[in-house]
């Protein structure tokens, strides 16, 4: 009976290191990334189809600089000016393109050639610990939403506060989009594209689907870690909160029906909190941040007709 206990006690023992030790190494996963190198990028795109190195090389012209962040560090910003006739109302037309989590800014030139090719300036940069720009925590959109303040702030500066501005975010880029989006009510626009309604809910999700590990009690182990480690709950990442309050900025939402990662139901709660003017597209067999890749047509045109039917164009 004694040597059973002894057993039982040292399989207990050895299953909370084992939890714990896991939780700490999601919890530093989602924190600090291992990320893209910054000039691996456009050959990844390349990669998976995006563009050609030809076509990067002869049309993209980027000017690149920095912007200190109120967090203390430097974020990393390109600009894409616009080669268009102005706009017969004499306001500019201006995009700014948020990546996905472990990617940097060269990861949105896909999109930001659509907007380019409607005449608008685009605005791209790294997220905190992403690309180029400076070290600290990854917060999966929630401190990067004040990042995403920044940005407009200063493509308004640089524009005129009469520019007509919207944002395009995709993955974690998505969640900034949407949780930056309640608060900025001069937005003309927002997509988001693959966005998560709720990290917490998401990591659930993936712990069983993705590590093959279970939600309990690895994920309030791995949410305990991340308030130790960076002062931040995963359960304050929820975007489809923040959309309660967009009603002053109509969005469009994008999800592939094929995505392994975020599931389309996240999206649908996304839309069904989303108060005001919204549309959505689901893509055929797009898988996560896919949808450009599967249509990239399908793509330009409900962008197109969102941004016309809007009157941002």
């Amino acid at each position: 009976m004694l040597l059973a206990l002894i057993v039982f006690a040292a399989l207990l023992v050895c299953a909370a290191a084992f939890f714990l030790l896991v939780a700490w190494k999601v919890s530093g996963m989602i924190l600090h990334p291992r990320v893209f190198a910054y000039d691996a990028v456009v050959d990844e795109e390349i990669k998976r189809g995006h563009f050609t190195r030809e076509w990067f090389d002869a049309n993209v012209r980027l000017t690149e600089f920095t912007l200190r962040s109120d967090f203390g560090y430097d974020l990393h910003l390109a600009v894409w000016p616009s080669d268009q006739p102005p706009f017969a109302d004499g306001r500019k037309r201006v995009a700014v393109l948020v990546h996905g989590f472990t990617y940097a800014l060269l990861g949105q030139i896909k999109y930001a050639s659509m907007f380019h090719t409607l005449g608008f300036d685009c605005v791209l940069y790294d997220h905190r610990n992403h690309g180029l720009s400076g070290k600290s925590t990854t917060t999966m959109g929630l401190n990067e939403a004040k990042d995403l303040a920044q940005v407009c702030a200063w493509a308004r500066e640089r524009y005129g506060e009469d520019a007509v501005l919207g944002t395009l975010g995709g993955s974690m880029g998505a969640a900034t989009v949407m949780l930056h989006a309640k608060d900025d009510h001069n937005l003309a626009f927002a997509v988001e594209d693959c966005g998560f309604s709720d990290f917490y809910a998401l990591l659930g999700y993936v712990l069983p689907h993705r590590f093959r590990l279970p939600a309990l009690p690895t994920l309030p182990l791995v949410n305990l870690f991340c308030r130790l480690r960076a002062g931040v709950s995963l359960r304050q990442i929820r975007p489809v909160d923040a959309l309660k309050y967009c009603s002053h900025v109509p969005m469009l939402f994008v999800h592939g029906d094929a995505d392994e990662l975020i599931p389309y139901h996240m999206m649908q709660a996304c839309f069904g909190a989303k108060a005001g003017e919204k549309e959505t597209w689901l893509v055929p067999g797009a898988r996560h941040a896919g949808s450009y890749r599967a249509d990239p047509q399908g793509y330009f045109a409900h962008l197109t007709g969102f941004l016309k039917k809007h009157g941002v164009i």
